[in-house]
């Protein structure tokens, strides 16, 4: 992998987006591919399990003194939020089109922008508001409510989404005094056990043919994650931003060729509105941000 740490950031950064757009899209497949046999509950569980795993080797490489923390009922208040998240987005995987499912998700930064302002008491600007406002008319476009029953599935992405923006903010709030990887080792440490009592409810003990896709499933999950903190590291956020769009058109594809699924016209208009209010922002943040290191 010498060649791509070669690569400039500019081309490091949207190609590691992209990959984690993909992993996620990845990740919704196999999803689909086991619903029929196991339920979300249990999917979740084994999920994080394997991410546990993934992190155990860092874990023991730091020894105890490297895992200590004082903040861990923010540790635990944080994934139990995100354990929710994940709840409504693995429901929604089931039950939405990928395409409606991906351009849904987008709607995470607003939620982040009006809890900035409600719980971390952040000054947040007109542009801001501007943002959220316009990102959410673009959900009601996708959703249409009124026009079309407002399903299940639906309510889940939104929700996934709302439950995922408190998983930001809580995270904003960890990583004052931890580090990006004791975070991610917190999440396994207190997913495993949140998780694995409502799993226990619905539990169906795999078979060996069951085990790669899950390994799938706890790999893709993983990797995404890993991607996506890589693509901000490259390279400016306002820069990179623009690759997640990719997720859309990917998922749309995935739906066709797999699950023939056919996406509507307001899926799209209503993307383009949500990504653009979310571009823009990041843009001018970002902006500003430079402006005032510059000064």
């Amino acid at each position: 992998m010498n060649w791509f740490h070669a690569l400039p950031a500019t081309v490091r950064g949207p190609a590691w987006m992209v990959m984690g757009g993909v992993s996620l899209m990845l990740m919704a497949v196999d999803i689909r591919y086991l619903a029929p046999k196991f339920s979300v509950l249990e999917m979740i569980f084994i999920r994080n399990v394997i991410t546990l795993a993934i992190m155990l080797p860092w874990a023991y490489r730091t020894g105890t003194a490297g895992l200590r923390t004082r903040r861990f009922p923010l540790h635990v208040f944080r994934n139990a939020i995100h354990y929710l998240g994940n709840l409504g987005w693995f429901i929604g995987v089931t039950l939405v089109t990928l395409a409606d499912l991906s351009a849904l998700q987008f709607t995470v930064p607003l939620f982040v922008i009006v809890m900035a302002a409600l719980i971390l008491d952040e000054d947040v600007g007109r542009r801001r508001w501007s943002a959220a406002v316009i990102g959410f008319i673009g959900a009601l476009i996708i959703i249409r409510p009124g026009y079309i029953p407002l399903e299940l599935g639906t309510v889940a992405v939104i929700l996934s989404a709302f439950f995922y923006a408190c998983s930001h903010v809580s995270t904003k709030v960890l990583s004052r005094t931890e580090s990006p990887n004791l975070v991610l080792f917190y999440m396994g440490v207190v997913f495993v056990p949140v998780s694995l009592v409502p799993a226990l409810f619905v539990w169906v003990t795999p078979g060996w043919e069951d085990v790669p896709p899950f390994l799938v499933l706890g790999a893709t999950g993983a990797f995404a994650h890993f991607c996506i903190i890589r693509a901000f590291s490259a390279a400016d956020a306002s820069y990179v931003t623009p690759f997640e769009f990719v997720r859309l058109p990917v998922s749309a594809a995935f739906g066709f060729v797999l699950f023939a699924e056919t996406t509507e016209i307001w899926t799209w208009i209503g993307a383009v509105v949500i990504f653009g209010a979310t571009y823009y922002i990041t843009w001018y943040e970002t902006k500003v941000l430079k402006r005032n290191k510059a000064a």
